[in-house]
């Protein structure tokens, strides 16, 4: 099936109201493990890449080809998705190396900047036809190649003059979740900021440790997208502690078969499964 682009993905999602899982991989078999549980569930997915998992794979060109390669042979859509891109420098080069879904994430900027170089990261995207997602307040926490700082929840009314101003695809929100932690997902707040932007897709990040029937709720209310990392890094880590050989390839195996496992779990809490 063709690598497909973050807008298709979000269309769908829209059309069917449920959220996109969008997957942070940094190795090989996390990836193809993804696109294991993608094919079997029928599922479209975003192979996702922030600053450390593009740096671990070794550069954006690597990265970029790896996944696009990936995605060319799945058979369900792919999409390759920059995330966290904190300067204009790595949206651009992102597009040069073939992504198709980025995200400038400004969240830690004054407002102000972030307005301003959200828009030129708009601009940039929309000549190269590929979809933009921002950051309005900030989603903290603890997870490598995001930003740590403590948590600020997204203002209503401030998300909606952003939006308007920027034009952006989607919105990531701070609504109580933190990278890498357990937190509690704020209702109302997903719901009003969903009536603040006029029914824009709404991204979720730091969706681990929230309660299940929490991340339901807030695929109900409007989320769209859902990013997820430290699920599937701690199945691969704990695969790989149950002993690796002299050959490694037997322990690899079995990892990317315990991040299907994972990656499956997650594919149909979000109500992603068989919409292929």
């Amino acid at each position: 099936m063709p690598l497909t682009t973050g807008r298709e993905l979000l269309r769908a999602a829209e059309h069917g109201r449920y959220a996109v899982p969008g997957f942070n991989v940094s190795n090989l078999e996390l990836a193809l493990g993804v696109l294991d549980a993608a094919e079997q569930l029928r599922a479209g997915v975003l192979l996702q890449f922030n600053p450390a998992n593009i740096e671990h794979f070794g550069g954006i060109e690597v990265a970029a080809a790896t996944a696009r390669a990936l995605a060319a042979r799945a058979a369900v859509p792919v999409g390759v998705h920059l995330d966290h891109a904190g300067s204009l420098d790595l949206v651009r080069a992102a597009i040069r190396a073939g992504f198709t879904s980025l995200m400038f994430d400004g969240s830690t900027f004054p407002l102000e900047r972030n307005q301003r170089e959200t828009m030129e990261a708009v601009a940039a995207a929309l000549e190269a036809g590929i979809a933009l997602e921002a950051e309005l307040g900030h989603v903290g926490g603890r997870e490598p190649g995001v930003a740590t700082s403590e948590s600020v929840l997204t203002d209503p009314e401030s998300a909606r003059r952003f939006v308007d101003a920027t034009r952006v695809d989607s919105l990531a929100v701070s609504v109580g979740t933190a990278h890498g932690l357990a937190g509690e997902v704020n209702l109302d707040l997903v719901a009003a900021l969903r009536e603040a932007t006029r029914g824009l897709p709404l991204v979720l990040h730091g969706g681990s440790g929230v309660r299940l029937a929490q991340l339901r709720e807030a695929v109900r209310a409007g989320i769209r997208k859902v990013n997820i990392s430290t699920e599937i890094h701690s199945a691969f880590s704990s695969a790989l502690a149950a002993g690796v050989e002299a050959d490694p390839r037997p322990a690899l195996r079995r990892a990317r078969s315990a991040v299907a496992d994972a990656a499956a779990a997650r594919i149909e809490l979000l109500g992603a499964a068989h919409r292929t």
